[in-house]
């Protein structure tokens, strides 16, 4: 049996992917997520006032929080860090630019954003988190402006979507290190260590690694259906 983590709002979607495909799984949320009113509306009068050329939006959960917006009327060229974040934007009816590796890194080796200069860029992410994407689009001195249209919450309990034991696990699914962190954080640091992961970035399998883990796997997209072909690949 796999077990998923995902934040709360995201696990009941998750599990019923995998087990539609056939995975036997349990899911996991150690997080919930909830939006930052303030810089959605911070946001809103920056992009009516100050039209970016690029736009960036870092996930599918910021992604959802735009749908109020008149995004489809601005001049802008928009970026999705993978492909379940381009699909709620393109719902929108705008058209956007995904990169093979699906993470910052992969953002900044876009043609447009690797040769950015002197553009007005907007990323819109949630709070905390990298600042790699920031940080180089400064340095090739850009005018870049963040917004943190939500934020992340540690559930004082994780939720559970079935009774599962530890015997039962024989993988884990983990696609950010902050995921990862918080199982570590409540439960059982040997039994952990002892599972097989998969996650999306050299960066995060390097973090689980550096946790005691040693069956360390990564996959390129963290959409629910690569994963699962993933798996059923690899460990099946």
């Amino acid at each position: 049996m796999i077990l998923i983590t995902r934040p709360e709002q995201k696990l009941a979607k998750s599990v019923a992917a995998f087990r539609l495909a056939g995975i036997s799984c349990s899911g996991v949320a150690p997080l919930t997520i909830t939006a930052c009113e303030e810089e959605l509306s911070r946001l809103a009068h920056h992009l009516a006032t100050q039209p970016a050329d690029y736009i960036i939006v870092t996930s599918a959960f910021a992604a959802q929080l735009l749908s109020a917006l008149p995004l489809s009327a601005l001049p802008s060229r928009w970026f999705g860090v993978g492909t379940s974040t381009a699909q709620v934007l393109e719902e929108y009816g705008l058209f956007v630019a995904v990169p093979e590796q699906q993470n910052s890194e992969g953002l900044l080796a876009l043609s447009q954003l690797n040769s950015a200069n002197r553009r007005q860029i907007v990323i819109i992410k949630g709070q905390g988190g990298r600042t790699t994407l920031r940080d180089t689009l400064l340095l090739q001195q850009n005018h870049v402006e963040e917004f943190a249209v939500y934020q992340r919450l540690l559930l004082e309990k994780p939720i559970q979507t079935d009774n599962w034991q530890w015997p039962q696990i024989t993988g884990i699914v983990a696609t950010s290190g902050e995921m990862a962190e918080q199982l570590f954080r409540v439960y059982d640091t040997n039994m952990l260590r002892k599972q097989r992961w998969l996650t999306v970035s050299d960066r995060v399998a390097a973090q689980i690694s550096a946790s005691g883990a040693t069956q360390v796997a990564v996959c390129s997209d963290a959409s629910d259906n690569t994963l699962c072909a993933w798996i059923k690949e690899n460990w099946e």
